[in-house]
């Protein structure tokens, strides 16, 4: 293999595919990345055994070949030399780095000993833009589990049926739920499955720009293509919590609030707020406001008013403020609508006459 590139486009590149190499010691073959040169041009690959990734590169093939190289190494490498164009050529097992001002030896293995890299057949097919995908993996995802004792919490639901994907999350105390409607999809048989959160990260790393994603899925994996990358994961094994029973359908409180007002009030109150994040909302319709209201015993106690529409009955639940913070912040609307039905129901949030995105988050008791 001998290949002449630009230095940016594959340090970027060789980071990408680094972000999906394993820290596995028994197997080294696993921290390293596959560079491969041939009629279909530069391929840098990466496998964890639970994802997997191709990046295409530009650039000029000279003699076509293959190679493994540790990731790190030559991750560093790249990171720090100035120079512009660089050549990768293989010598044996070894790949040569030349630049204007400098020559280096990294030393690979056998392309042989490198994992198959998999190549699913799609069962289902659909397509959606970058900036769809990438607000609608954002504004659910801060709702999945961080612990994988229960790998279907973190983990993000899909559905998929007629002209609608559907992607939820939750970890138990909060749910989120983001509807994307779209016109050239028309999926005739219902389609579930769950993707793991940390493979979910990885796709929000590498969404950019307006592009097409496309999507395949089958019994076990899930591929997004781009246009220039491959990623695919494994699905989680596991069966989604039927969320839809929950969300009340009617409510005793509803005020509505400007979304930067709100949002400013709870940064405000999370100063002051005790070693459990609690926060008080009180929905008081009589004084068209929204309560907040908080202490700690080392550093004070807050409470301020935040004029809203309120309707109903005067409820006051308290609620983890982080949790708030983060639905609140994902709606894309100039103001908020917040539902209730008493102190021990969950909170219903979603944006002033839009029904593609929800977040419920439980009231914290016994605080």
């Amino acid at each position: 293999m001998k290949i002449q590139c630009l230095n940016k486009n594959l340090k970027d590149a060789v980071v990408i595919a680094e972000r999906n190499t394993s820290k596995n010691q028994t197997l080294p073959i696993l921290n390293s990345i596959l560079l491969e040169a041939n009629k279909e041009g530069i391929k840098i690959r990466a496998t964890n055994l639970e994802t997997a990734v191709e990046v295409s590169v530009s650039g000029k093939i000279q003699e076509t070949g293959i190679l493994a190289v540790p990731a790190k190494t030559i991750s560093a490498f790249l990171a720090n030399i100035g120079d512009e164009q660089i050549i990768l050529q293989t010598q044996k097992n070894n790949l040569f780095i030349k630049t204007s001002e400098i020559e280096t030896t990294i030393r690979g293995y056998s392309s042989e000993d490198f994992p198959i890299f998999p190549k699913p057949e799609s069962q289902e097919e659909f397509a959606l833009t970058s900036p769809e995908l990438k607000q609608g993996l954002s504004s659910v995802a801060i709702a999945s589990s961080l612990s994988d004792i229960k790998p279907e919490l973190a983990s993000i639901f899909f559905s998929v049926f007629k002209n609608t994907i559907k992607i939820a999350a939750t970890d138990s105390f909060r749910l989120a739920e983001k509807n994307i409607v779209l016109k050239k999809l028309r999926a005739e048989k219902m389609l579930s499955f769950l993707v793991p959160q940390r493979a979910v990260g990885e796709i929000l790393r590498l969404l950019e720009n307006d592009e097409d994603i496309e999507i395949g899925v089958n019994k076990n994996q899930i591929i997004f293509s781009g246009p220039n990358y491959k990623f695919i994961s494994r699905l989680t094994d596991g069966k989604f919590p039927d969320y839809e029973q929950i969300i009340p359908k009617k409510f005793n409180a509803t005020a509505v609030v400007k979304k930067s007002d709100i949002l400013s009030h709870i940064k405000l109150a999370g100063v002051f707020v005790g070693k459990l994040n609690e926060l008080s909302l009180a929905f008081n319709p009589a004084k068209k406001a929204i309560l907040l209201n908080t202490s700690h015993s080392d550093v004070g106690e807050h409470s301020s008013i935040v004029p809203a529409s309120a309707q109903g009955e005067n409820i006051a639940a308290k609620f983890n403020w982080k949790y708030l913070l983060d639905g609140i912040s994902q709606i894309n609307n100039e103001y908020v609508e917040f539902n209730i039905n008493s102190d021990q129901s969950p909170l219903l949030i979603k944006g002033k006459g839009d029904a593609s995105y929800l977040y419920l988050v439980m009231p914290m008791r016994g605080v």
